[in-house]
């Protein structure tokens, strides 16, 4: 997940970039191309966030699920076999 978050700050910063270098060229064609290039990376970076917090959430429930599973079953056979079933579940989602 740190990746993601460090491409994501990468993304922005390269918007930054663009958007400074689209402000300060010096023709109107440059400016529309750096303009819209900065959008560009705005919208992948805004679109990489909603994932992250996606997968999160889905993070977060699976170890929730664990968790209420160990400690759960009077059988500890049972809690690995349900807890297995939760990975499998989780992994087939990604």
């Amino acid at each position: 997940m740190q990746d993601i978050k460090l491409y994501i700050d990468k993304l922005h910063a390269d918007a930054e970039s663009c958007a400074m270098i689209g402000q300060t060229a010096s023709n109107e064609a440059k400016r529309k191309v750096f303009a819209a290039l900065a959008d560009t990376y705005r919208k992948l970076a805004t679109e990489m966030e909603r994932i992250a917090a996606a997968y999160a959430t889905l993070d977060e429930e699976r170890e929730k699920t664990l968790l209420r599973l160990l400690g759960g079953a009077a059988d500890p056979m049972e809690s690995l076999a349900e807890i297995a079933k939760a990975l499998s579940l989780a992994t087939s989602k990604t």
